[in-house]
């Protein structure tokens, strides 16, 4: 079976989701295909331990806790300055994902 696609995103998880969305968005005459390697409802995303974390009270929490955890949590695989980035830019990415 041969199938034509302008955008073939791999990984129904958070990320490729959310990258078929805006693509959807700012491509609205493209076909996007997106490939999961089961079914649609399985993904990293879905097993993740503990869901998904972000700072939104700075008076209860902050980012350089978050940070913290995850590089221990990482047992030295991560990259800080990823980390950082990623942590730091948690909650905007939240909040568009529950749009």
């Amino acid at each position: 079976m041969m199938i034509k696609t302008n955008f073939l995103i791999i990984g129904s998880g958070a990320a490729g989701l959310t990258l078929a969305v805006k693509l959807g968005e700012a491509f609205p005459k493209k076909r996007i295909t997106v490939v999961t390697k089961a079914h649609q409802a399985e993904s990293n995303t879905k097993y993740a331990q503990g869901g998904v974390a972000a700072v939104f009270n700075l008076k209860e929490d902050s980012f350089e806790k978050h940070i913290e955890d995850t590089l221990i949590a990482g047992d030295g695989l991560c990259d800080r300055e990823v980390v950082e980035m990623v942590v730091r830019d948690g909650p905007n990415r939240l909040k568009e994902l529950i749009e």
